[in-house]
């Protein structure tokens, strides 16, 4: 297993507020719908994306094992360490010493499942030194 994630940076509680204006109309994926231009008021980017800075981390990935959930290498995960994962939850977690981005399957026995058909999941046995760090709560992608 190659590391997928890595340990990039904690949020801090000292943020600067980033507000962006947010228009009225979303935007239609299929076909094109005029937009007025209309600014609905504004969004803090650091509270939409952040509820506990305190036990917020981010990592960026590498790999192409989530793929099928959206999850890009490149992409950076925010992963809140405070939110109890559940079933089905995409994680990140600590396997025998490394670090991985996977599906967590509570299943018996649990398993870590990876969201591309080339990749094998990670089976969790009673020898395997596992440390979920927390579910993600947000994928951030630059294009440019």
């Amino acid at each position: 297993m190659s590391n997928e994630v890595s340990p990039f940076a904690k949020a801090s509680s000292d943020s600067i507020k980033v507000e962006l204006p947010v228009a009225t109309e979303s935007i239609q994926a299929g076909f094109p719908a005029p937009n007025g231009g209309y600014i609905d008021g504004k969004l803090d980017v650091n509270e939409f994306l952040i509820s506990s800075p305190h036990s917020t981390y981010i990592y960026k990935v590498s790999g192409e094992s989530m793929i099928d959930a959206g999850i890009m290498p490149g992409d950076y995960v925010l992963v809140d360490s405070s939110i109890e994962p559940s079933n089905g939850d995409v994680v990140v977690a600590l396997v025998d010493g490394e670090y991985t981005i996977k599906e967590l399957v509570l299943s018996n026995p649990p398993k870590l499942m990876p969201r591309n058909s080339e990749y094998a999941p990670v089976q969790i046995t009673e020898n395997s030194l596992v440390t979920i760090i927390g579910p993600v709560i947000s994928v951030v992608r630059k294009y440019h």
